[in-house]
């Protein structure tokens, strides 16, 4: 298959660390998913969706690459022209044309775009608390991306896709399990619990499980799998052979948290709990004391710069 391929490439870059180690789903557990969720539960990829999905993914796609799959799809070539044609990518002159498009976008950026929207459709608007969660997903996305610039040169991009679908478990959950779910956002916001706690505690398993299943569903490569399943692994775990990719997207996701980008005052709990663990979160990755007012204050604007971009189709 297309994605077998694609992830397998992806896994053979040199591992960072013991994280970088394939993670299984127990088969109990992805019996008990299944059971919970349907059959059918983890949806499919449809043709156009795993083409975008790959190039999103391709660290070797060229600009043809994108223009033709791009062209091939009416609803995403209009998102395209009007991105490149919004506030934010504003040149001056119009882009008519999917070559202009992507020229002016620029392929590093589209391969994020891509991976947005792809997921975006796939797990539509159905429920209110999906654009709470999806925000969440975009904010982390951002901050991993700039984190990346850092601490893993050259995997801003896999990161960035990281963090859209370091909680893909969750919006499972809330389309296959939504009362029970909302049921989960309740205790969220009423008790001194986290989601994790929450969700095995209804369903004897947790939204990065859900994850993994997806991840192995599609055929997701072996970091990507880490992320997902291990973000909220501890510290110790995630950096004791350096700092992982799971341990960037557990640092981005708390970041995101902390400034409560996307949700406001609606998860005043996790927020609070989050803005508490800022300190182990600058040590654990090693950043500069010095640095973090810059990056908070960074993740705060880019978030409202480039939120649009990711939302998808409305």
């Amino acid at each position: 298959m297309v994605l077998g391929k694609l992830f397998g490439q992806l896994s053979k870059t040199k591992p960072q660390s013991k994280q970088s180690n394939d993670v299984q789903l127990a088969a109990a557990v992805s019996a008990a998913i299944i059971n919970s969720i349907g059959s059918k539960g983890i949806p499919m990829m449809g043709g156009s969706a795993q083409k975008a999905f790959q190039l999103s993914t391709d660290p070797n796609a060229e600009a043809r690459d994108f223009i033709e799959v791009i062209e091939s799809d009416e609803a995403l070539s209009a998102r395209v022209i009007k991105i490149a044609n919004s506030v934010f990518f504003d040149r001056g002159t119009p882009s008519k044309t999917i070559e202009e498009s992507v020229n002016v976008i620029g392929i590093n950026e589209l391969r994020c775009l891509l991976g947005a929207t792809t997921l975006s459709e796939i797990f539509p608007s159905k429920f209110a608390a999906r654009s709470l969660l999806w925000a969440n997903d975009i904010a982390t996305a951002l901050i991993a991306r700039t984190l990346g610039a850092q601490l893993a040169p050259g995997k801003e991009d896999l990161l960035f896709l990281g963090g859209l679908m370091h909680d893909i478990g969750k919006l499972v959950l809330l389309q296959r399990r939504s009362e029970d779910y909302h049921l989960i956002l309740n205790s969220i916001e009423n008790e001194d619990i986290d989601f994790c706690t929450a969700e095995s505690r209804l369903f004897a398993f947790d939204h990065t499980e859900v994850g993994l299943l997806v991840g192995e569903r599609w055929r997701f490569s072996p970091e990507l799998n880490q992320m997902i399943r291990q973000h909220h692994d501890s510290w110790e775990s995630l950096v004791s052979s350096g700092v992982s990719l799971a341990a960037i997207i557990k640092g981005a996701d708390t970041i995101a948290h902390a400034l409560a980008l996307g949700h406001g005052r609606s998860l005043g709990r996790i927020q609070r709990a989050a803005e508490l663990a800022l300190d182990n979160t600058w040590s654990a990755l090693g950043l500069a004391e010095s640095d973090r007012p810059t990056l908070l204050s960074s993740a705060q604007r880019t978030f409202e710069s480039e939120y649009d971009l990711y939302l998808g189709n409305r």
